[in-house]
């Protein structure tokens, strides 16, 4: 399953009918916090998030998740409009899109990442 984490509805909206278009099992998070939980209770093989949101924004998203054993080789993919998230010290994120993107773009960043994923997929719909 991937989790789009963004506190843009039409965004995370406009990506998880494209990737459920395409295949995918996808789940929408509103906030960083909401993300965490559900993705310590849910099956889940890559986030994808928005860099700048309230509270928990996407770079302290994916710091705790790799901080976690549980959860550290999931693969995280950040998107943002701003240049300040691609280029922050300590990453600890897999790969990065500036907003706007096309939409073939971030298809073939879920599938390079989820092909080099270290867990077992499970993120096709059966």
């Amino acid at each position: 399953m991937i989790m789009i984490v963004d506190d843009d509805a039409a965004m995370a909206e406009h990506c998880s009918m494209y990737l459920e278009s395409c295949g995918f099992e996808v789940e929408v998070a509103a906030s960083g916090e909401d993300a965490l939980s559900r993705i310590h209770a849910e099956t889940t093989d890559l986030v994808i998030s928005d860099c700048a949101m309230p509270n928990m924004n996407g770079l302290e998203l994916s710091k705790a998740l790799k901080a976690e054993p549980s959860t550290a080789a999931m693969p995280i993919l950040l998107m943002s409009a701003s240049m300040r998230c691609e280029v922050a010290p300590g990453l600890s994120y897999d790969s990065f899109l500036r907003k706007p993107f096309l939409a073939e773009t971030l298809l073939m960043e879920v599938r390079k990442l989820l092909d080099n994923a270290q867990t077992k997929p499970t993120y096709l719909k059966v």
